[in-house]
């Protein structure tokens, strides 16, 4: 059996090399990356938007309450997001080190890193919060310069607050750089998201049921987000390489 081709994470990437290389092994390891996605998004949804809003019986709605939409934000921002990431940081990993990632020591990895990564991205939430009802801008400012706290913390074994200083000094300097390819990465994954997400609509729709939306909101998000998270986790590694800084790298899971 032939080796698995490595992937460089610590080399600078243009905003091609890393669509390239994003892509490249996400589709070489769609099946591990979908897994990953659905391990966290359908629990997670199923619990809050299934029964906590009550999506699982209800009728379509083509927008939610303001209400609904905070609690939507604030479960992709708190959970689904970093929980995802944490995984595929694991499983990037060990597609580095030349092998196919395992998807039940990256869920296992990821789920051990969840509480100092949800601390983290709380003191960068209740920041950014701040920021948008001081001016929106500020808010704007903090959430680029401190949305690498999930990486800062499974990568550098970073907490609380110096993951968020670890991620401020590897943006400091490229915040525009970095705001355009987040610009970038989270429109194409979100009109990938829409598309997939579509077929869903209209079924709803026509059934008038909330819950077929609701699988169709798993269904994206399952295959969408690993690979919104692949492309920001090499996006962090670029910036580790930019800027010549030593990543405290985890150890992998050994090949069983």
């Amino acid at each position: 059996m032939s080796e698995a081709p490595r992937l460089d994470l610590l080399r600078p990437r243009d905003i091609g090399g890393l669509f390239r290389d994003s892509l490249n092994s996400y589709f070489r390891y769609f099946v591990s990356w979908l897994a990953i996605g659905a391990a966290v998004v359908v629990p997670v949804e199923f619990v809050v938007s299934g029964l906590g809003l009550g999506q699982l019986s209800g009728n379509f709605k083509s927008t939610g309450r303001e209400s609904e939409v905070a609690v939507v934000l604030a479960e992709n921002y708190l959970l689904v997001g970093p929980l995802i990431t944490a995984m595929v940081i694991h499983a990037l990993l060990a597609v580095a080190d030349g092998r196919r990632p395992k998807t039940g020591p990256a869920i296992t990895s990821g789920l051990e890193a969840f509480r100092p990564i949800f601390v983290a991205v709380l003191i960068s939430a209740a920041g950014v919060v701040l920021g948008l009802i001081a001016f929106i801008l500020p808010g704007i400012y903090l959430a680029v310069r401190w949305y690498f706290a999930p990486q800062a913390v499974v990568v550098d074994n970073r907490r609380g607050v110096q993951a968020l200083e670890r991620s401020a000094e590897l943006v400091s300097g490229q915040w525009w750089r970095v705001f355009g390819v987040l610009l970038l990465v989270l429109i194409s994954v979100g009109a990938a998201q829409s598309a997939i997400q579509a077929p869903f609509t209209v079924l709803a729709k026509s059934a008038d049921s909330s819950a077929v939306w609701l699988l169709g909101t798993m269904v994206s998000t399952a295959f969408t987000a690993p690979l919104e998270a692949l492309m920001l986790t090499l996006l962090y590694f670029d910036l580790l390489a930019r800027r010549s800084l030593p990543a405290m790298v985890p150890p992998v899971q050994p090949p069983r």
